[in-house]
């Protein structure tokens, strides 16, 4: 159900989704790395509020993007923190628990600061490509860009069953719960927890190797070539967007080295 939603969302009818897949996924990806690179959070800033006014375009409800950012936001807000009281020299101030004294530095903020917005703008450019490009497409646009056959099967492969993993793990908890299994000690229940984890990793196992003979006995071949999935020439109007991005983004790194 949740590869039905995704592929529906990502089919929509937006200026971004009608945007050619092949200049957009080859931007947004550059764009993420370029988001990693940076080091002036105020350039981090502006790039991930770039990407907002992005999403905006999408005409999908804000709670698709809150939901993805949700738990890389705690994990920025952990390295935030970790930071803090790891990195620098110039102390801010300091934390008395109990026998311990954590002291802040000026330099952890900062550094813990700008690698949190990283992660949120990084997050949010791989979500909007997500949302406006359905994944076959993105997939071959990397395959146009010779990332190694192997590499791209596989990926397909995990994107197409990693739902159906998801959604074996939720039904065998659903019928935990149904046979009153959140009435036990919550030590009971993390050995519940376990086995449910361990029957879906030997079913995944299994069900792999099921498929991957069964494509072999298909005549499946790493290094064998299909019909070219995209027929249709790059529009000029598409390359000028392109190329807007592209500059928008040389731009961002040159002040980024300037600055």
């Amino acid at each position: 159900m949740e590869l039905a939603v995704l592929d529906k969302i990502a089919s929509a009818d937006s200026p971004l989704h009608r945007w050619d897949s092949r200049v957009k996924t080859v931007l947004f990806l550059s764009a993420i790395i370029v988001s990693t690179v940076l080091n002036h959070w105020y350039l981090v800033a502006g790039l991930w509020l770039i990407a907002l006014v992005l999403f905006s375009t999408l005409n999908l409800p804000w709670r698709h993007l809150f939901i993805r950012l949700y738990i890389p936001f705690g994990v920025a807000w952990l390295v935030f923190l970790s930071l803090i009281f790891t990195n620098g020299s110039h102390a801010l101030f300091a934390i008395s628990v109990g026998p311990f004294r954590l002291i802040a530095y000026q330099e952890g903020i900062k550094l813990g600061f700008l690698i949190a917005l990283r992660i949120m703008a990084a997050i949010t450019l791989g979500s909007i490509l997500s949302f406006s490009t359905p994944m076959i497409e993105i997939l071959e646009t990397l395959r146009l860009c010779r990332v190694p056959n192997m590499m791209i099967d596989l990926a397909a492969m995990m994107y197409r069953y990693v739902f159906i993993l998801t959604e074996t793990s939720h039904n065998m908890r659903q019928a935990q719960l149904s046979r009153m299994g959140d009435s036990s000690s919550w030590l009971q229940q993390a050995r519940d927890i376990g086995k449910v984890a361990g029957y879906v990793l030997t079913n995944s196992l299994d069900r792999s190797i099921r498929i991957y003979k069964a494509m072999l006995s298909r005549g499946y071949n790493e290094d064998s070539t299909g019909a070219d999935f995209f027929t249709e020439s790059i529009s000029i109007a598409d390359w000028q967007i392109g190329l807007l991005g592209v500059t928008l983004l040389a731009g961002l790194v040159v002040l980024n080295i300037t600055i």
